[in-house]
Formats: C-alpha cells, sequence, structure tokens
C-alpha cells in the first residue's frame, strides 16, 4: 500500500459510514484531468489534505467535484487554442496606438510574421487631422477579412522599419482621416495589432516595431472589399507601395527581380541586364537619410526615379538627379553624388 493511499484511509476512518473505499476515491482522482502524474512531489499533500476535506463533506459527489476543480485550476491554458479578437469601442491613444502588444508570435523584427495569418479583422475610427486630440475616436465599423491573407503577410512582413533619424513628409493634410487597426490571429493562438492612417502623415506600427511606410490605403481598400489587395506593379506617376525592409542596409536591398526607369513621363522596364545600376547604387558611400532632392533655381531635368521590384513585398524606391542636393536618395540612405551611376543608367536606356 502507497503512503499517500495509507493516508487517506486514516483520513477516512472515523467517516466509515458515511465516506467511500479509498480504492474509489483514487479512482475518481485517476479520472480527474490532468493525469495521476500530477500528484507527484509537492502536489501529493495538497492531494491528501483535499480528499480530508471531501470525506468530511461526506460524499462522492463531493469528491468529482473536487477532481474536476483541482484539474482545471492546475491546467496551463491549451497551447494553440484559437483566439476570438474584438475591434475596442475606441481608438483610445495617439497615433500609432494598438490595444495590445504581439502575443506568442515576433513582433519586433517585422511589422508582421511572414506566416499567413488565420485571421484577420480590420476595425475602422473616422476623425480629422486637424482635430486637436487624434484619440478617442469611436468605432464606426468592423470587417473580416476572407481574401487573400498570404497577400497580407507577404506585404506587411516586408514593410521597412522606421529610423529615429528618419524624417516624415506628408500630403493631403487638414481634412479627414481614418485610423485603422487591423487585428491578426495565427495557428498555435498568436495574436497581434497593426495601425495604420490613411494619412501619409502617420507611421504603421504593431506596438513593437514602427514602419515609415504607408498602409493606410491598403487597410482602407480592404475594408471596403473585404479581401487585402493584390500588389500593385511598378508604375511612374502615381504612388507606389514603396519602403522595404533592408534599405537602412542598402539603397537596394538583395533580390530585386526588376528595374523600371521613370523619367520625364515616361517609364522603362528591364527584366535583365540592369545588375550594373544595383551594384554602382550599393557601392555609393551613404548615409542615413535627412531629407529629399533640394535644387536652385529649378530641379534638374531629368530626375531619374528607379523602381525595383521583388518577388514579393514592397519596392524600393531611389531617385538619381545630378544638380540635387544629395543627388541620390533612397527611404534611409543618400549619397552626395550620382558622378559614377548616372553613365550606367545612360547606356542601359540607350540600348533598350
Amino acid at each position: 500500500m502507497s503512503a499517500f493511499e495509507d493516508e487517506m484511509r486514516q483520513a477516512m476512518a472515523s467517516h466509515d459510514d458515511e465516506a467511500p473505499r479509498a480504492e474509489d476515491l483514487l479512482r475518481s482522482l485517476e479520472q480527474a484531468s490532468p493525469p495521476r502524474r500530477w500528484l507527484a512531489g509537492w502536489y501529493a499533500p495538497l492531494a491528501v489534505a483535499a480528499a480530508v476535506v471531501v470525506v468530511v463533506a461526506g460524499s462522492l459527489g463531493g469528491v468529482r467535484l473536487l477532481g474536476h476543480q483541482a484539474g482545471s485550476a492546475a491546467s496551463p491554458r491549451p497551447a494553440g487554442r484559437a483566439v476570438a479578437l474584438a475591434c475596442p469601442a475606441k481608438y483610445a491613444g495617439e497615433v500609432p496606438w494598438v490595444p495590445a502588444k504581439p502575443v506568442g508570435v515576433d513582433g519586433r523584427s517585422r511589422l508582421v510574421p511572414q506566416q499567413t495569418p488565420s485571421s484577420a479583422l480590420i476595425c475602422a475610427y473616422p476623425g480629422s487631422n486637424l482635430a486637436n486630440r487624434q484619440t478617442g475616436w469611436l468605432l464606426s465599423g468592423q470587417r473580416s477579412l476572407t481574401g487573400n491573407l498570404a497577400g497580407l503577410a507577404t506585404q506587411l512582413s516586408w514593410e521597412a522599419r522606421r529610423l529615429p533619424s528618419q524624417q516624415t513628409f506628408c500630403a493631403g493634410v487638414g481634412g479627414p482621416q481614418t485610423n485603422y487597426l487591423i487585428g491578426l490571429t495565427y495557428p498555435g493562438g498568436g495574436t497581434l495589432w497593426v495601425t495604420a492612417t490613411d494619412s501619409a502623415c502617420d507611421s504603421a506600427s504593431n506596438g513593437e516595431f514602427t514602419s515609415a511606410s504607408g498602409v493606410g490605403s491598403d487597410m482602407s481598400r480592404a475594408f471596403a472589399s473585404g479581401r487585402w489587395p493584390a500588389r500593385q506593379p511598378a508604375s511612374c506617376g502615381g504612388a507606389v507601395d514603396s519602403g522595404r525592409l533592408g534599405e537602412e542596409k542598402a539603397l537596394v536591398p538583395p533580390g530585386t527581380t526588376s528595374l523600371t526607369i521613370c523619367a520625364s513621363g515616361k517609364a522603362r522596364t528591364f527584366t535583365s541586364g540592369y545588375q550594373a545600376v544595383v551594384g554602382a547604387l550599393d557601392r555609393l558611400p551613404a548615409q542615413p537619410t535627412k531629407g529629399y532632392c533640394s535644387s536652385s533655381p529649378a530641379p534638374p531635368d531629368p530626375m531619374y526615379q528607379l523602381l525595383f521590384s521583388y518577388p514579393e513585398g514592397p519596392l524600393v524606391s531611389v531617385y538619381v538627379a545630378v544638380g540635387c542636393h544629395p543627388e541620390v536618395g533612397g527611404l534611409d540612405l543618400q549619397s552626395a553624388s550620382a558622378s559614377t551611376v548616372m553613365p550606367i543608367i545612360q547606356q542601359l536606356l540607350k540600348g533598350k
């Protein structure tokens, strides 16, 4: 007989006429969750004390109830349990605000994990960027996304990190603004919130990683359609999704698959033969970006915008303009002179 059984028999001796047999009590405890090995170590005295309390109560139903409660108290939240997110009733902080930091997923190295989420919920909070306080805006609507969650992951996971020295250049200020929250859940129970606005003046953030890229327009389209929008190809003369993770280390991060050169309203795209341009840009002595091209009395013509595409995620946009200060600039890095780059660009365009 085990010491545990002996202690139980002694505790029950004075209640023989109303208590269950020790074997019955043990069987009830063994059938409860978690299994009997939970009773090992320092848990055993606790179980003995619990058994004594049950015996004094004098019913086998009480034993079963205690067994159930003991199992519930000792068991952690099951790993992998699905978590349902709900939109907060209001946008309760200054932009960029999220209701909770990432849980169960990495939120420090990227805006979102590269893994496709299990679900995505978008919450909208309309207001005005002229308001003295851009907080406390009430929820106006919400929508669960049902399409292209893989596209959401590939785009947002490659959004560029905002550096402390990076300046924000705003456009379209002075009017309505909608703050968005998108709540993501992942297999295994992880959760993450991302906030962005449809204003070009604000950043996107998950509470741990902040991006300079404006993804609010994509959130607006997703909120209207119920699916994450398809990635747009490189185009000249319009808004492009640029700003890529890795631009803090190189003007053109590795992995590019094509180059579109925009100049004087025309676009020329190269899928091969342009690697000399990439090499020349990445060999330039570069410093953190402090501002875009400034010149006097007028901007140089032509000013080249180079759009580098990748298999997935945002583009990289680099301008090259002789006579500007600086002459080469990207999201995070700039270089004073384009003297080694311009001849390669011009030769590439002549051969097209």
